[in-house]
This record gives structure tokens, sequence and C-alpha cells, in this order.
């Protein structure tokens, strides 16, 4: 599914987990589609080589923050799926936004 797609999906917001097929012991949470966290994208949908999507990537493991690199170089490729929210990801939350 694409980024596109699981944004709308969602309830026109991001803050949603993903992986991607290809990636190992990787896992994301995205934080804007086209330049939003919520509410609806422009109209007509982004190009699929102009859909600007920020995500944040850990080790699905641990939680350890990792760089996306080339994990996230075609963000309207079909091959995302979402996952759970991962158990450790409120410790990262915690941790990662100011009190």
């Amino acid at each position: 599914m694409t980024m596109h797609r699981m944004y709308t999906d969602n309830g026109n917001r991001a803050g949603f987990w993903v992986q991607h097929r290809t990636w190992r012991n990787t896992c994301g949470q995205v934080q804007s589609v086209a330049g939003q966290s919520s509410g609806k994208l422009p109209d007509p949908a982004p190009l699929p080589d102009q859909e600007d999507v920020v995500i944040q990537c850990f080790d699905v493991r641990s939680g350890r923050p990792v760089q996306p690199g080339p994990l996230l170089q075609t963000p309207h490729d079909k091959h995302y799926r979402l996952i759970a929210e991962p158990s450790w990801s409120r410790r990262v939350s915690e941790v990662t936004v100011p009190a």
C-alpha cells in the first residue's frame, strides 16, 4: 500500500507505523505525507515521484532510532504495510518529546 493511501485510510492523519517488505529489522512511524500531519491531502494527489514523506525509523526489536538511508527512496512504492504500534514506542516517545 502507498503512504498516501495509508494516510487517507488512517483518517487523514500521520502517526501510523509501517514496514516495507525489504526492510530488515526496521520499522518507521510516518510523521507527515505531502507536508501534512493531519487533514485532507492536496487534490489532486501528489505525483508518485513528488510525494513527500517524513518518517522516523527504528530498530524493530529495540526501538533504537536508525537512519532511514535508502530505505525511503520510493514512498509511492506499494510494498509498504501498516503494522501495530510497537510495545516500546511509548518509551521512545517519552524520551524524544520534550516536557
